[in-house]
């Protein structure tokens, strides 16, 4: 089962307040928009202040091999931890598919980029879908944060508008027809790719 929280005590406070920093204020007034809309235009936007608040995942039916491959989704240093598996410590062999307990703590600069390299159609089939299924548990969550989470969650074409690996493409963005403007490509995959 994958479960979500925030770590910070008061998210938005904590975003607003490294905005306001960033501009040479004390503080700065809650939004007036729509709590949804705010995070989504501050993830698209990607300035440093999507650092300031940091949340867990918590996976315990993931596998091991599954579980590497989102350790090694390390742009933006998330942090991980996971079941040991030594022998010694656990007293049976290694199994890559036994199921483990595995967090990651992150923020939304190194989810989006976690969700950018794994949601690729050329990524790992059991990663994509683990990823799949982080980002479908955020968008049914009450929480406008990772509801936001979500909407931004794409893979890297998409992001791009566009593959950028060459001779390496598998091909899925050639296929599609999506919007050029940056939020309705997102709502188009959020829609098509999330139950």
């Amino acid at each position: 089962m994958i479960t979500i929280r925030i770590k910070n005590a008061d998210p938005l406070f904590d975003i607003r307040e490294a905005i306001a920093a960033t501009i040479g204020k004390d503080s700065l007034p809650a939004p007036k928009e729509d709590l949804f809309k705010y995070y989504k235009k501050l993830f698209v936007q990607n300035h440093s202040v999507v650092r300031a608040v940091n949340f867990r995942i918590k996976d315990t039916e993931s596998d091991k091999a599954t579980a590497r491959q989102l350790l090694r989704a390390t742009t933006g240093h998330p942090q991980p931890y996971m079941q040991s598996s030594r022998p010694d410590w656990c007293g049976k062999e290694r199994d890559e598919f036994e199921k483990v307990f595995f967090l990651h703590d992150h923020t939304a600069e190194s989810f989006l980029n976690e969700a950018r390299q794994r949601l690729c159609f050329r990524a790992w089939k059991p990663a994509r879908e683990k990823v799949l299924d982080i980002v479908s548990t955020m968008w049914h969550s009450d929480d406008p944060y990772f509801k936001a989470l979500a909407f931004c969650a794409v893979p890297n074409c998409v992001h791009q508008f566009g593959c950028p690996e060459g001779k390496f493409n598998c091909g899925w963005w050639d296929r599609q027809d999506f919007p050029a403007d940056i939020m309705s490509r997102r709502e188009k995959y959020l829609k098509e790719c999330i139950k």
